[in-house]
Formats: C-alpha cells, sequence, structure tokens
C-alpha cells in the first residue's frame, strides 16, 4: 500500500481509490487508523459495504454520506465520508471520524429524556443534567479542527438556532484564536434547518471573524441555505465552495 498520498500534509485520513474501490494511496493518518489495507471493503463494517459500493459509483458531483468503520484495533466508529471522483477511474475519499464523546452524550441524552417522558415525579437534578448535556451537544457539534497551520476546518452538524450559535462562539473564537489560522472553512453539508435568530447570531460570529483579518469560505450548501447566505455575503466577506474536497485540493 502506497502512503505517498497528496493530502498527506492532513490530519486525516484519506484515501485515493480506483474504480473497483481498491486502494491507490493512501495518507499516513489512514495507514494510522486502519493499519495495512487494500480495498475499501477491508475496512468499512460488513454491513456498509453495500450502502457504499452504492454511494461511490463514478459520478461528477462530490460525495458525502455517513459510514461504519473498523479500525486495526477492531473499534467500530462513525465517520463522515467526502469523496470526489478525479475520473472515471480515480477517487479520492476523506474520511472525517464522528467524535465518540458527543457520541456518548447524545446516548446519555436520550435516555434521560425517555425517563423524563416516562415518569412524573420531580426529577429536578436530571433536569438540570439534560439541560447541560443539551449545551454540550450544542458545543460538539461544531467542533473545531486544525487542518494545517492556515487552515480550521469546522463541520456544523444539525440545526443552525440561535441557542447553538451562542453556546459554540466563544470556543470557536478562542479556538482559532489558538490555532492562529488565517481561513476558517465552515462545511454546512450535515446542517438541517437555519432559523431566523440564529442567521442573525451566525451573521455575528462571522462578524467577529472579519474583525479578527480571518477569511470565511462556506462549503456543501444546500439550494434552501444559499439563499440567506448570499444576502449575509452583501454585508459580510465571504467566500463560498461548492465541495469541501475541492478547497482541500486547492480548487475553490
Amino acid at each position: 500500500m502506497n502512503t505517498g498520498y497528496q493530502f498527506d500534509g492532513l490530519p486525516l485520513p484519506a484515501i485515493q481509490l480506483n474504480n473497483s474501490l481498491s486502494v491507490i494511496s493512501c495518507s499516513q493518518e489512514a495507514s494510522s487508523l486502519f493499519g495495512d489495507f487494500t480495498a475499501l471493503r477491508d475496512i468499512v463494517d460488513e454491513g456498509s459495504l453495500k450502502k457504499a459500493g452504492n454511494l461511490l459509483k463514478p459520478q461528477k458531483t462530490p460525495i458525502k454520506f455517513e459510514l461504519n468503520f473498523v479500525t486495526k484495533d477492531l473499534e467500530l466508529i462513525l465517520a463522515d465520508v467526502y469523496g470526489k471522483w478525479d475520473s472515471d477511474f480515480s477517487l479520492s475519499v476523506i474520511i472525517v471520524p464522528k467524535m465518540d464523546e458527543m457520541s456518548g452524550v447524545s446516548t446519555q441524552l436520550r435516555l434521560l429524556q425517555n425517563r423524563l417522558r416516562e415518569t412524573d415525579y420531580d426529577l429536578f437534578q436530571e433536569k438540570e443534567l439534560t439541560l447541560k448535556l443539551l449545551e454540550r451537544v450544542r458545543l460538539l457539534s461544531a467542533p473545531c479542527i486544525q487542518l494545517n497551520q492556515q487552515q480550521v476546518l469546522i463541520p456544523l452538524f444539525g440545526d443552525l438556532t440561535k441557542a447553538k450559535v451562542i453556546a459554540i462562539r466563544d470556543p470557536l473564537l478562542e479556538s482559532i484564536h489558538n490555532f492562529k489560522a488565517e481561513t476558517v472553512l465552515v462545511d454546512f453539508t450535515a446542517v438541517d434547518r437555519i432559523d431566523e435568530k440564529g442567521l442573525d447570531e451566525w451573521e455575528a460570529l462571522l462578524q467577529s471573524l472579519k474583525v479578527m483579518g480571518k477569511e470565511c469560505i462556506i462549503t456543501g450548501l444546500k439550494p434552501e441555505h444559499a439563499k440567506s447566505l448570499h444576502l449575509m455575503n452583501s454585508r459580510l466577506t465571504m467566500r463560498f465552495s461548492a465541495s469541501l474536497l475541492g478547497v482541500l485540493s486547492g480548487n475553490r
């Protein structure tokens, strides 16, 4: 397996596959996470193989979906898969593992919410814990990932609401400042609904990035998101890209 891969500088697993989904080359991060493998089927959970084969067929548009992988330590992990066909015979894939902490917190939250629905006595302490877990989920739904000295990636998940933006604002600004990144890549691929007040708070967050001298590039927009963010762009300096993979490979 060749590890001399074009995205080797990324702190994320990256793989180049041929049209039969066999490995052409992979990044050091992919080798460290999955060990020695020669085809995608070697690292994808058996129950996800059919899904992977159906979604990774040659196509012109960028690909994004979730998939279960098996690490070299035989641990099952859920990850976002970003793919782009460079030609009919070459597919570039970047794997962004979901945060284990977020998964654990979400499980605890669901259990507590079920208990609150099923009981009719006072659960004040449990309610307090539920609120704290909700706040933690909001924080984890916008992790800040340093890609290199110049770029950080913020993949957003779920609805973009006022409460979420307020929760993630200070930690994100602090992380971006500490990383000393010049460019902030914000991926909207996994965003569902954008609340109007959430959009107002998001604009204020982008204004803060502008004051800090950071360039913001928005990727993965859905048609329903584009109009709102386009209007915002008339007031703020932002750049848009059709896919995260295109930005990471230098094609904005």
